[in-house]
């Protein structure tokens, strides 16, 4: 195995070459964000390197990802700098000395967290727990009343809605006791997707099993939910 280092414009692309008996010529970028490439021994040096040049945008690209993963999936210390993700986008947060009452503040893609005690991890990690379900209390409710209207006519009652935080779940519905709850983390995705979780829940109070009966409900209704779903999804081990 070689190590080769390429110029592709202003960005600087290292990649392992591996040779070994495989009939076609194989790119990969890995969780370690190492690109590797296989091929035979027959190939020569300078397709390997074309074939890295052809698919350096998709390869800066899925690094980026990488990096972006690991920066979300970092041990939190909440400083100035950390990527907060909310309503399915990534927000840079910056942490300031609190004069007065602690809180936080949403100036564009900026989360500003004011805290006495910049040192004091728990209590900015509570006061960030604290502001997302203030702010899924908002979500929530708005997206509610914009999914209820279309179950509406279906005889189904509008629900009251508890928020907490669920390890496996989006959401769960108690049908019986006109109730649905929702997970808290649920606010870091989109809205398309917590308006998918709440129509899903509330399909629940006329079809209580994931049945073909519940599914072609959801399709009537929103036709795209599979699309929604999947974003849904990605990169997480939670189910709705």
């Amino acid at each position: 195995m070689k190590e080769y280092t390429i110029n592709c414009g202003d960005q600087k692309i290292t990649f392992s070459l591996i040779r070994k008996k495989v009939k076609n010529v194989n790119l990969r970028v890995k969780a370690d964000s190492t690109v590797v490439v296989s091929a035979n021994r027959s190939v020569p040096y300078i397709f390997v390197e074309e074939l890295v040049r052809d698919k350096a945008p998709w390869i800066i690209k899925n690094l980026a990802r990488i990096d972006e993963k690991k920066l979300l999936n970092m041990e939190r210390k909440y400083i100035t700098g950390e990527i907060i993700n909310y309503l399915g986008n990534n927000f840079m947060l910056q942490v300031f000395q609190a004069n007065h009452a602690e809180k936080i503040e949403l100036n564009g893609r900026i989360i500003a967290l004011f805290v006495k005690n910049s040192e004091d991890i728990e209590r900015k990690q509570a006061l960030i727990r604290k502001w997302y379900k203030e702010q899924a209390k908002i979500e929530l409710g708005e997206s509610l009343e914009r999914i209820y209207p279309l179950v509406e006519s279906f005889g189904i009652e509008k629900p009251t809605i508890t928020i907490r935080t669920m390890k496996t779940r989006w959401g769960s519905c108690s049908w019986k006791r006109g109730k649905i709850t929702i997970n808290t983390e649920l606010l870091k995705k989109s809205r398309d997707c917590i308006d998918y979780v709440v129509l899903h829940e509330l399909a629940h109070f006329k079809f209580h099993k994931h049945d073909a009966d519940f599914y072609g409900f959801l399709s009537a209704l929103m036709p795209e939910w599979q699309v929604r779903r999947k974003l849904l999804k990605k990169e997480t081990g939670v189910d709705d």
